[in-house]
């Protein structure tokens, strides 16, 4: 049985406050209000719970978001806002458009570099309260760092036929996507109240964080509101990009996954599926929405997206800004374990071409194990490549071939086994500076050097700096890495062909399924 959802009126979580330190003397003028912070032991400030968009609630579900509702006298954020609709929460409210900054920015001195936390929990859970993503150590070192909360689930990405029709521009879904858009606008708008500098804006995400920032690199509507990229595990696969209307060869369009998820539900609830179907929808409770059965994807739209993103990379029309991204070496570890995998070669080759199909035939040559002892690891790198590598590619790929410099990471790290490869999300705490007060002096030294390249990336679009080991860029033809772990070193041609064969076999599907 699902857990019932805990609503949580805003005024009384504002009462909630777990913070440490004390209130900032000096409120912050913003558009639509003052707001105060705390000020923490280390000098930085933190602001939570900034309201960057109305409460998307109401007749403002699945709907672009608004502009925030203006408030009297200074507004005290000291307490994250709540977690958007997911399934395992403390405190989650539709009403969840909020920001925070940290700052350590000084009176009179030149502007900081900004950079916006897109984090990941495959659209569908996560927010900005964890403690992993706190953003002190960013802002100690000289950026404002800013986190966001986005719509999830059916409540972000719910695509359905009444909602196009009832869209000015004819389109539905994208709306996680569309918060992104609205709070890095926001950033444009007020991020000089906080000391960061609006001209030096950096996006960055993890897995579904990575995907939004593949979104955002391929969406001509984010042209101009960042100015770099960092992308950690892109997650992109064959079934979380689809079209508006149509069939993409992978999956049904995200219209009618939206439209089948509605209807199964009405019918459950015993309610016709009438003429009025947007009332009925924004009817729905929460817990009815989360209990549909919705797979979230973006919808290549005509708007957000003018065409399939990787098509868009292919032709070079997104948004060309210097590119950090990179992955995981053990990535696929999230699906796959030991006792959890295939029994034999016979059934790992079964299920695997009937996946396929008639046009990945030669996958077979690099993702099915020739003897039972590289099964495990065959699965691995094959959850892998298709859920992490190959969509990080796609966008290292597309970005070296115009003039914005691009760099690729492999980390290889495990904090947890050091004798295992490092598996999906296991960089995070290197990266924030989070690491348990108790880690090894070797991982906090790994920390620190991450840390510095992704501020020193941040700061001007290239990782390296005085006393940092030099990271050579990134191109098409040699595919050059650098290797972060223990070991501090240059690779090349991660997983070439294997990810060369994973590109066929998506084209050649996209291709057949759409005739061009």
């Amino acid at each position: 049985m699902m857990r019932t959802l805990i609503v949580i009126p805003l005024g009384l979580l504002f009462l909630v406050s777990s913070v440490q330190g004390q209130a900032a003397e000096e409120p912050v003028q913003l558009t639509y209000g003052e707001v105060s912070g705390v000020a923490l032991e280390n000098g930085v400030t933190v602001f939570r719970g900034i309201p960057f968009a109305a409460p998307p609630v109401g007749s403002l579900r699945w709907r672009p978001p608004q502009p925030p509702i203006p408030w009297q006298g200074v507004r005290v954020a000291d307490t994250f806002g709540p977690a958007c609709i997911q399934r395992r929460a403390s405190l989650m409210s539709e009403d969840c458009l909020y920001l925070n900054v940290w700052t350590k920015a000084e009176a009179g001195q030149q502007p900081l570099p900004v950079m916006v936390w897109i984090h990941g929990g495959g659209w569908s859970s996560g927010s900005t309260d964890r403690e992993i993503y706190d953003g002190s150590g960013f802002a100690d070192k000289g950026v404002v760092l800013v986190s966001v909360n986005y719509r999830m689930n059916a409540f972000g990405f719910m695509a359905h036929p009444a909602l196009s029709e009832e869209s000015e521009r004819g389109v539905s879904g994208n709306y996680g996507i569309l918060d992104h858009l609205a709070a890095l606008e926001w950033v444009q708008q007020n991020i000089r109240s906080f000391g960061g500098d609006p001209g030096n804006v950096t996006i960055f995400g993890e897995s579904a964080g990575g995907a939004s920032v593949y979104a955002l690199l391929a969406s001509p509507l984010a042209k101009g509101l960042f100015h770099r990229a960092i992308s950690e595990s892109t997650w992109i696969t064959s079934t979380n990009v689809t079209h508006l209307t149509r069939h993409n060869g992978f999956s049904a369009s995200a219209e009618e996954r939206g439209r089948r998820a509605v209807a199964a539900k009405l019918v459950e609830l015993n309610q016709a599926d009438d003429d009025d179907a947007l009332a009925q929808m924004r009817d729905l409770s929460a817990n009815d929405i989360m209990a549909m059965e919705f797979s979230v994807s973006l919808a290549e739209d005509g708007w957000v997206l003018p065409k399939s993103p990787a098509e868009i990379f292919r032709e070079g029309s997104h948004n060309v800004v210097p590119l950090l991204a990179g992955v995981n070496d053990g990535e696929g570890l999230l699906y796959v374990r030991p006792d959890r995998t295939f029994a034999t070669l016979a059934e790992q080759r079964s299920e695997r071409l009937a996946e396929w199909g008639e046009l990945g035939g030669g996958l077979a040559d690099y993702y099915l194990a020739r003897t039972l002892d590289d099964l495990y690891t065959s699965e691995v790198d094959y959850h892998s490549d298709v859920r992490f590598v190959r969509g990080s590619r796609e966008i290292l790929t597309a970005m070296s071939k115009t003039s914005a410099d691009t760099f690729m990471y492999v980390f290889t790290r495990n904090l947890r086994d050091p004798s295992e490869r490092a598996p999906h999300a296991m960089e995070l705490r290197y990266v924030f500076q989070t690491l348990p007060a108790d880690a090894p002096e070797v991982d906090q030294r790994i920390s620190q050097l991450i840390s510095d390249y992704w501020v020193k990336f941040a700061t001007s679009g290239d990782p390296n700096g005085a006393g940092l080991p030099p990271w050579a860029p990134y191109d098409a033809e040699r595919q050059v890495y650098q290797v972060i772990g223990v070991d501090v070193e240059q690779g090349a041609e991660f997983r070439r062909k294997e990810l060369d064969a994973l590109d066929r076999y998506f084209v050649a599907t996209y291709e057949s399924a759409t005739g061009n």
